[in-house]
C-alpha cells in the first residue's frame, strides 16, 4: 500500500457530499489519491462547495430514487471506469417527537433516505464492485443506531437498521472481495447542529457534555477514520460498526 496515498487511484462515489461531513469524507480520500463522485440532492451547494476542485465529479441526484440512484453510479462508472468504494454518507434527521407523535411522512422520509437510500446505492454499485475485483461499501451511520434519545425513534431506527444492513452486505459479498463496515459518529460540529441550536456555543452547551472526553467531534476526525475504513489498512475489518463518538455509548 502506498502509505502517503492510500487510496491512489481508487474511484470513490460518496453521497450527501454538499454537507460538512460529506465534504470533509472527500477531501481526505482526494487527499489520500482516490478519484472522486460526489453526490447531493443540492446542485448549487455541490458547484460552490467543490468550485476549486474540477476533477471531482459532481452528480445531482436523490439517492431514495431508484431511478437516479442508479443513473449516478452508471455515471460514476462511465466517467472513471470503475467503481472501488462506495460511501452511504446522505441522511437527513426529521423534526423530533415522541413515538406517537411522529408524523408517518416523517417516520417514511427518514427510513426512504437514511436505510432505503443506502441499500438502493449498495444494490447498484455492487455488480461494479465485484466487477472491479472487490471494494468497500462504508456506511456512516450513528451512536444514536446503538442507544436513543427522546423523541429521536425514527432517526434511531433508521440507523440501527443499517448497522444490521451493513453486516449483512458484508456477510453476502465476503467471497467477493467486498467489506461492508459502518461507521457510527458522535455529535459532530456541523453547520447542521449550529443550525439547530443557533451557534457552536450553543452546541456545546447543549450537547458536550454528553461526550465524556468532554466536547464534540470534527468533521475532519470522522473523515480520517472513513480513510482508514476505506483503506488497506483495514483489510481484515468487516460486517461490523466502529464508533467515533467521544465515549458518548460507554456511559
Amino acid at each position: 500500500m502506498n502509505t502517503s496515498h492510500p487510496l491512489a487511484a481508487r474511484v470513490l462515489l460518496v453521497t450527501g457530499a454538499a454537507g460538512d461531513l460529506g465534504a470533509a469524507i472527500v477531501h481526505r480520500c482526494r487527499e489520500a489519491g482516490a478519484h472522486i463522485a460526489a453526490l447531493d440532492t443540492a446542485a448549487a451547494a455541490l458547484r460552490t462547495r467543490y468550485a476549486a476542485t474540477p476533477d471531482i465529479l459532481l452528480i445531482e441526484a436523490d439517492i431514495a430514487d431508484p431511478v437516479g440512484s442508479e443513473e449516478a453510479v452508471r455515471r460514476t462508472v462511465k466517467h472513471f471506469g470503475r467503481l472501488n468504494g462506495l460511501v452511504n454518507n446522505a441522511a437527513v434527521a426529521t423534526p423530533r417527537n415522541r413515538v406517537a407523535e411522529i408524523p408517518l411522512d416523517h417516520w417514511d422520509q427518514a427510513i426512504r433516505v437514511n436505510l432505503t437510500g443506502s441499500w438502493l446505492m449498495a444494490r447498484w454499485a455492487i455488480p461494479h464492485l465485484v466487477q472491479a475485483g472487490g471494494g468497500v461499501i462504508l456506511n456512516i451511520a450513528s451512536q444514536l443506531g446503538h442507544v436513543t434519545a427522546r423523541a429521536g425513534a425514527a432517526y434511531s431506527a433508521s440507523k440501527a437498521a443499517l448497522h444490521s444492513l451493513t453486516r449483512t452486505i458484508a456477510v453476502d459479498y465476503a467471497a467477493d472481495n467486498i467489506r461492508a463496515v459502518s461507521l457510527s459518529p458522535g455529535a459532530v460540529m456541523t453547520s447542521r447542529l449550529t443550525d439547530r441550536y443557533g451557534d457552536p456555543d450553543a452546541v456545546n452547551a447543549a450537547l458536550a457534555h454528553l461526550h465524556p472526553i468532554g466536547r464534540l467531534g470534527r468533521p475532519d476526525e470522522i473523515a480520517q477514520t472513513a480513510l482508514f475504513l476505506l483503506s488497506d489498512a483495514a483489510s481484515f475489518i468487516t460486517g461490523t460498526d466502529v464508533l467515533a463518538d467521544g465515549g458518548y455509548t460507554a456511559v
